[in-house]
């Protein structure tokens, strides 16, 4: 069982296995491919491997419930995009301390700035630079979203972007969360189900602000925080300056994309 918090020099260790058993299991040549039992051994080498960076990455504190007061702690990867955390393809269940009742999804921005990210190896797809809102998310019976911000050791800014409501929400009327290319949910009958959310973005925080809908994490201490938000009070993250589109990272470049629409997506479509 992996013991203590996960260390930049641990994570090396660990992405560098996971980087060599990725390569034997998937060679350029499929003939020099593992077979059978070996293959099975090794893979389940990586699995191991990648268990341990999971469970050793820190529990951070991401937001706060504006209703309860409760913490909406999460695990997080701040040494680089690099880290599976950030993959956009997510290979293992991650264990998070449970979140509170009123929590519905959460959602997030990366600002890179100049930084290229030379570290990125898998997709990832992290948001816009600047924070942002769902106004359909915000119209939903009782939802309050709260923004907060943490650093990474690259020097790049990531702000999720938590909702919460008191209100019974069915998870089908909700967004896939930050990272995660969909949202899979079971239906009334307990069957999986999985949609796309293509819900417009809105840049101006201002009038959300205002009606009390949106609110932010003011100051951290410790596991404690400030939540602020009353109408009047300034909020830091107006107005930030940075790319509005959605990014796509990955091999060391980013890519943008163009922003939802609102029209209902169809996935099976070219």
């Amino acid at each position: 069982m992996p013991k203590g918090e996960l260390t930049r020099e641990r994570r090396t260790i660990i992405l560098n296995r996971l980087g060599r058993l990725d390569a034997m299991l998937y060679p350029e040549d499929d003939a020099a491919s593992p077979r059978g039992q070996y293959r099975d051994r090794m893979q389940g080498v990586y699995y191991r491997a990648l268990g341990e960076y999971f469970k050793r990455l820190p529990r951070v504190l991401m937001s706060v419930c504006p209703f309860t007061g409760l913490p909406l702690e999460r695990a997080y990867d701040p040494f680089g995009l690099d880290g599976p955390w950030w993959h956009k393809d997510l290979l293992s269940k991650v264990d998070d301390p449970a979140p509170p009742g009123t929590f519905k999804v959460l959602l997030g921005a990366l600002k890179l700035g100049a930084r290229k990210p030379t570290e990125s190896t898998e997709e990832v797809i992290p948001g816009p630079e600047v924070p942002f809102v769902v106004p359909r998310l915000l119209e939903l019976k009782g939802m309050v979203a709260v923004v907060s911000q943490l650093k990474l050791h690259t020097g790049d800014v990531a702000y999720p972007i938590a909702y919460f409501s008191e209100e019974e929400i069915p998870p089908q009327e909700l967004h896939q969360p930050w990272l995660r290319p969909d949202l899979w949910f079971k239906t009334p009958e307990g069957a999986a189900a999985w949609l796309i959310a293509n819900d417009t973005w809105d840049f101006d925080l201002k009038p959300w602000v205002d009606s009390r809908k949106l609110r932010w994490v003011a100051e951290r201490k410790g596991k404690s925080v400030v939540l602020a938000g009353d109408s009047g009070v300034p909020c830091p993250y107006l107005n930030l300056g940075g790319e509005k589109r959605p990014q796509l990272i990955v091999a060391g470049d980013r890519d943008l994309g163009e922003l939802p629409t609102g029209e209902p997506l169809s996935p099976f479509e070219e």
